[in-house]
């Protein structure tokens, strides 16, 4: 406008100077239009592009300048090098989101530089981002970009901690190619050769700078952490020689550290040596001489130690030492000396809450919790409050040695004076969970999870253990709950943590999250599974039905993780489930061939995948090679021969084995006589099914709600409903066990098969007052509206089926939409009795509102007024029958869909 006013025409390269002007405020819609006008007149220069980008480099426009940087290539223009790594320094400035989205643009379509691969590496390693960094060094060899110092640092960085086998190899390339690792380069590799407690490669750098003449006594501080974090103190301690060999002197700090360290390993002599190289003085170290005494069970040494001191320091000694004293005595069931060194703590009014805590600790290790527990109330004598050590530690004992009872008076009166739970209260009752011999017990231990404000995601052992507990009490609710504030914490688990991690995934049917933590493992973060962790990974795909994938996987991995008995039995249950016996022993053959040993599980899921193909005589030829290899069949193997027969309906042979399971001493337990019922219920054995619930109360075995469901069915097909009505109204009363809803729907059924729709709408009412459940589901519903719509009660089950879609819908619905099946069973019944345009609107709205699919609401209301049928029902569709009875039971606490 500017030239226009002067009557000047604006030259190309006034242009490009004024697009650059506009790049660095960020306006791309002027740079377009300025570029344009140049682009009308002649192609833009390699000035413009330098002057544009550099503008838009200035204003953090990175996926611009990537785009103009592949602009210049395709014309032929060199792309110079300082773009491209200013490009990369912006873009990690901006974060990961922009240096993924800006390489996805320029990955291998313009030149760069070791400079700029370096900038993008130490953006990797800073955020322990493997799989972009593989990424890139695959880039570099394409580009046959030569590495040099900035690129091998962040690389050794990232694989110290992630792969230190690779690592390794990387600083061998680095020597190789004549780079000098630095000090503080080999310092910072140490540190994390600590994190990963990996040893080789600390030892390979310690070597490095031994023979160059550059261990320091910062270096060999570090190396001594790297060894206490692996457990090796005495290698530790090995290094004090090398240290004196190399012409240093620790100093005061690495005196202590090293003291520590000999104390840990039992080296007796060499903390006494460095006790008099530092010549006393430090309490600490004579601490640590009290420690190493007592360990050795050299009670009168310690107490030496503690005359010296006294010497010393006279009535200024702190209560640290007389309380590490009172310890050494207390370890070692010296309680006369205890009681000294007690006397003389109370003497010199020095007497603290560590005080009580040691005496607490000590009578604890000795067994005696009685007098443990009489200190708590000392402790209040003398005006202090006890804290979450001193109950923890009696807690601990008292888990120790099996007396639960005393944990819950513990753990009520710690939570009565106000003493927060911690995170070693947390882990303590997780171990009183996989102990608990009864649901309720196991419940009432992870119930601490819910009251104590503990971050169970910080700590990993504490995660773990507490996985582990709920994934052994199968507590998918609590599971589910840590599950979602793992992925809320943004923490990077171990190997081992990802194992839990995919079994308690495995536990919540969740295998899409399996997947993606695979992927974050494998891939982002290049870390190797170990055979623990790729089993628990196989067991979650095959809980989720995901055979084929979980043998994908195991074909995948086989050749570089150690294969196990436990992968084998995984597929092998998976097969079975899939009721595919002849992949099973396929499995089975693989195994033998590969010289793998057989176990009772391996053996169990073999023999169900054939009972459940009906080859009962191969079932049985695996029972005896499984007795022949000296592995006892167990109730779960006798179970799925019981449940072989019992599908094939053969029940002589069910009970036969039944037999011999208890003649051979096993035990007979709810689900081994669940199945035997659903067999005699399912094939009309009804005077089996009487003998068999009579010696159900002979073995003293509870029933569960799968038993109440099985016999309300074998009262329905005998046409006793009173009988049926009375056997839930008994486990009512008795409140074992608590009635679920699948029991009612089974009530409902049997009514509706008897054709008594009184007695349907009775028990369904029933339903509704048990406040053992949430009362009726989709399923009971379901199961008494097709049952009314087909007996000729259509208003009543219109009204049913309105009630249960509006159940349906909003934000939380209560219940899922009714099944297709049962929408047409109610509708052909509306027609029949010439109700269906009363009512269309009505349901349509409602199915609407539950979210019902539109092709089937069309469907359903497109036949509204076609002539009914007369006589009976007609299926919705050729070959459907009417809405089914609850599925029958399979025998392992699951419905059988098949």
């Amino acid at each position: 406008a500017a030239c226009a006013g002067l009557g000047l025409e604006a030259q190309a390269s006034w242009r490009e100077t004024l697009a650059a002007g506009y790049a660095a405020l960020g306006d791309e819609a002027k740079v377009d239009e300025l570029t344009a006008a140049v682009e009308a007149i002649a192609p833009l220069t390699s000035r413009g592009y330098a002057l544009i980008t550099k503008g838009f480099l200035k204003s953090k426009k990175p996926l611009v300048v990537a785009g103009m940087l592949l602009a210049m290539g395709r014309r032929g223009i060199a792309v110079p090098p300082p773009a491209v790594t200013e490009l990369c320094r912006v873009a990690c400035r901006l974060g990961p989101d922009i240096v993924r989205q800006t390489l996805a643009i320029v990955a291998g379509k313009i030149p760069m530089t070791a400079e700029s691969f370096g900038l993008l590496l130490t953006f990797c390693a800073q955020r322990d981002d493997v799989g972009t960094a593989k990424q890139l060094e695959k880039w570099m060899g394409e580009l046959r970009v030569q590495p040099t110092y900035a690129t091998y640092e962040p690389m050794l960085k990232l694989y110290a901690k992630a792969d230190p086998e690779k690592a390794r190899q990387l600083f061998r390339d680095l020597q190789a190619n004549g780079f000098w690792a630095t000090e503080g380069l080999c310092g910072s590799l140490l540190a994390k050769c600590g994190d990963a407690q990996n040893i080789a490669f600390a030892e390979d750098i310690s070597e490095y700078l031994k023979a160059r003449s550059m261990r320091t006594l910062a270096i060999y501080r570090t190396l001594m952490k790297v060894y206490a974090c692996c457990g090796c103190h005495d290698k530790a301690c090995g290094l004090y020689r090398e240290i004196l060999a190399d012409g240093l002197e620790p100093d005061h700090k690495l005196y202590g550290c090293l003291m520590m360290f000999a104390v840990k390993c039992g080296n007796t002599q060499m903390s006494q040596e460095l006790f008099e190289k530092t010549q006393g003085g430090d309490v600490q170290n004579y601490m640590w001489l009290i420690r190493a005494a007592a360990k050795d069970g050299d009670v009168d040494s310690a107490l030496r130690f503690l005359a010296r001191l006294e010497e010393e320091h006279g009535e200024s000694l702190d209560v640290a030492a007389y309380n590490c004293t009172l310890d050494a005595c207390m370890t070692n069931c010296a309680h006369d000396k205890a009681e000294q060194v007690l006397q003389k703590i109370r003497d010199k009014g020095l007497t603290n809450l560590v005080t009580f805590n040691t005496l607490i600790k000590g009578q604890c290790s000795q067994g005696d919790i009685l007098r443990a527990r009489k200190f708590i109330n000392e402790i209040f004598a003398a005006g202090l409050e006890p804290d979450g050590a001193s109950y923890n530690c009696l807690l601990g004992a008292s888990v120790g040695a099996g007396r639960l009872d005393q944990v819950w008076d513990i753990l009520r009166e710690m939570e009565g004076h106000g003493v927060p739970l911690d995170h070693y209260t947390v882990s303590i009752m997780m171990k009183v969970a996989k102990k608990a011999k009864t649901p309720k017990e196991g419940d009432r231990a992870l119930a601490v999870l819910d009251r104590a404000r503990v971050d169970v995601c910080k700590d990993e052992v504490l995660f773990n253990t507490v996985l582990d507990a709920c994934i052994q009490r199968r507590d998918k609710v609590r599971l589910a709950r840590i599950i979602e504030s793992f992925d809320s914490s943004k923490t990077w688990p171990s190997v081992h943590t990802y194992g839990l991690l995919f079994k308690a995934l495995g536990v919540l049917q969740r295998t899409a999250r399996c997947r993606e933590l695979w992927r974050q493992m494998v891939e982002k973060r290049g870390m190797k599974p170990n055979d623990i962790t790729l089993s628990c990974m196989l067991d979650a795909l095959v809980c989720g039905g995901l055979v084929d994938e979980a043998v994908a996987l195991f074909r995948t991995w086989k050749p570089h993780v150690t294969v196990n008995t436990v992968m084998y039995s995984t597929l092998i249950k998976g097969f079975a489930n899939l009721g595919d016996a002849d992949r099973a022993m396929q499995a089975f053959t693989e195994m033998r061939e590969e010289g793998q040993q057989m176990n009772l599980v391996c053996y169990t899921s073999l023999i169900d995948a054939q009972a459940r193909a009906g080859n009962m005589d191969q079932a049985l030829e695996i029972l005896k090679q499984m007795e022949a290899d000296s592995i006892a069949p167990n109730w779960i193997t006798y179970t799925a021969l019981v449940k072989g027969y019992c599908v094939r309906g053969d029940m002589d042979e069910a009970l036969s084995v039944f037999q011999m399971m208890v003649n051979r001493g096993i035990p007979a337990d709810t689900v081994v006589f669940n199945t035997m019922l659903d067999g005699c219920v399912r094939h009309s054995h009804f005077e089996l099914a009487d003998t068999m619930l009579h010696e159900m109360n002979n073995f003293d075995v509870k029933p569960s709600n799968v038993t109440v469901s099985i016999v309300v069915k074998m009262w329905g097909k005998r046409r006793c409903l009173d009988q049926a009505f009375e056997a839930v109204h008994k486990a009512l009363q008795e409140g074992k066990p608590k009635l679920d809803t699948q029991v009612g729907t089974c009530l409902v059924s049997a009514c509706t098969y008897n054709h008594n729709m009184e007695r349907a709408l009775e028990a369904f009412s029933e339903i509704k007052t048990w406040t053992c459940c949430d009362g009726p589901d989709a399923g009971t519903y379901g199961t008494l509206i097709a049952g009314l719509a087909r007996h000729q009660w259509g208003r009543k089950a219109a009204e049913l089926a309105v009630e249960a879609l509006g159940l349906a819908s909003g934000l939380r619905p209560k219940i899922k939409p009714l099944a297709e099946e049962c929408l047409r069973q109610l509708f052909d019944g509306l027609r029949q009795q010439g109700l269906a345009h009363d009512y269309s609107m009505q349901l349509e709205e409602a199915m609407r509102g539950a979210g019902v699919p539109s092709g089937l609401v069309f469907s359903l209301l497109s036949e509204v007024g076609t002539p009914a049928e007369t006589g009976l029902v007609r299926p919705s569709r050729p070959g459907a029958r009417p809405y089914p009875m609850p599925a029958a039971w399979n025998g392992e606490g699951r419905r059988d869909r098949s």
